[in-house]
């Protein structure tokens, strides 16, 4: 049955074909460990990220111990490094439109409750102003403008200044961000526009992204200082600067809003910088509420506004991994788990983000958004219901359709996968 999280409280027989497929092109990576991948990635995208629940709902998964194992060795290097040669390849096929991709970074916390996780600490939450103990995950993502859906290609988890026992070095964010892009980069995927919030604002940043040629738009904090504009010297923050300039109008998916525009010299830096302001009415009574620096003095107030928005993908891309593809619910302490419980949330939503491309491209509306990951998912587990109904209702006698039959009993449906129903002993003889 689908209960109210969308989770399928029944048990499945055998992985559904679209997930075995995608499980059968990482079979060289995982090795010995391909029934545990491919029972812990079913799991995943079902919403599973206990080994308990996935063996108590998946026939074909093997024991908590295998997956276990799985989950301790470091097989996640091997998975991440098909995980992004494969995306590689995809993209050299469809990659045509040079203005239909842009990269995204962005951060996000993890939490957690256990002390004794690798890698986790205290993290301000920006959101609520208080302190949040768990991860911190920087990834960059693919953006598919068109489609407005986002795939994370690279990830790393941020480790806090002075806590160098784990024998991992603390790096600034803006540097961790950088090194993601040059990873890209050296793989061979294009230098596409970047995007990212104001965390990211900073002269560093903004200096080595422009020499080494990425485009780049990034949200300003309003407090930013303008040093010059043409060859007037100015001391004053951007919103002073913009609060007397004229407005035009401009569209993101036909949503008008009010833009201005200016080259600036910001605070500390070298080299001028297009900066748009973004208000709601085109009246200087309303204070604009974004601010966006771009090293493209050529790019109107429109384009820098559509790119800025098409970031929101990657806020999409953080809520559908926590919330459907169970990204930080598995209870793993060790370096080696927790990389791996990151890798397959991600392996998981791209599974679904593929298939989303898929459908959304067979479509004749070239501008209709992808299916909801969540709608793929539940037809997922709608059709292994089915599938376990139907043989339910077949008159086959395999000794695994008698499991399957004697699982819905409500004395064995609730039992710990550890623990031997009435049916196990009468089977094995024990």
């Amino acid at each position: 049955m689908l209960g109210a999280n969308n989770k399928l409280n029944f048990p499945v027989i055998s992985c559904p074909k679209e997930i075995r497929e995608e499980a059968d092109l990482f079979k060289g990576s995982v090795g010995i460990y391909y029934k545990a991948f491919t029972a812990v990635l079913c799991g995943y995208i079902f919403g599973f990220s206990s080994l308990s629940d996935i063996v108590r709902y998946f026939f074909f998964s093997p024991s908590v111990s295998t997956m276990d194992r799985f989950f301790q060795s470091d097989t996640y290097k091997q998975l991440n490094r098909y995980h992004r040669r494969r995306l590689l390849k995809l993209h050299q096929k469809v990659s045509n439109d040079i203005n239909r991709y842009a990269w995204a970074i962005d951060d996000t916390i993890i939490s957690h409750w256990g002390k004794k996780i690798w890698g986790t600490y205290y993290w301000k939450d920006h959101n609520t102003g208080g302190n949040v103990w768990g991860h911190k995950l920087m990834v960059l993502g693919l953006i598919d403008k068109k489609r407005k859906v986002l795939i994370p290609v690279f990830w790393e988890i941020i480790h806090r200044e002075g806590k160098e026992d784990l024998g991992e070095k603390h790096k600034k964010g803006n540097d961790i961000a950088y090194d993601l892009l040059e990873q890209a980069a050296e793989m061979g995927f294009p230098k596409y526009p970047v995007v990212m919030d104001s965390w990211f604002a900073g002269k560093e940043l903004f200096e080595k992204l422009d020499s080494n040629g990425y485009k780049f738009v990034i949200e300003l904090k309003n407090n930013r200082k303008v040093i010059k504009h043409s060859r007037t010297v100015l001391y004053e923050s951007v919103t002073t600067f913009f609060s007397h300039c004229f407005r035009h109008k401009i569209y993101y998916l036909n949503r008008p809003k009010w833009a201005t525009c200016a080259t600036l010299l910001l605070n500390n830096m070298e080299k001028k910088l297009k900066v748009v302001a973004v208000a709601n009415k085109k009246g200087l009574a309303h204070e604009c509420f974004a601010y966006y620096a771009t090293n493209q003095l050529a790019w109107d107030a429109t384009k820098v506004w559509g790119l800025s928005r098409d970031r929101w993908s990657i806020e999409v891309q953080f809520r559908d991994l926590k919330q459907l593809f169970t990204l930080g619910g598995a209870a793993m302490q060790s370096k080696n788990a927790v990389e791996t419980t990151i890798s397959m949330s991600v392996i998981a939503m791209t599974v679904v983000r593929l298939k989303q491309l898929a459908h959304a491209d067979a479509n004749k509306n070239q501008h209709q958004r992808p299916c909801p990951a969540s709608s793929i998912v539940q037809n997922y587990a709608l059709d292994s219901l089915k599938r376990g109904i139907h043989k339910l209702a077949s008159s086959t006698d395999l000794s695994a359709i008698k499991k399957f039959k004697v699982r819905l009993k409500p004395e064995n449906f609730g039992r710990k996968p550890t623990e031997k129903s009435e049916y196990y002993g009468r089977m094995t003889g024990t």
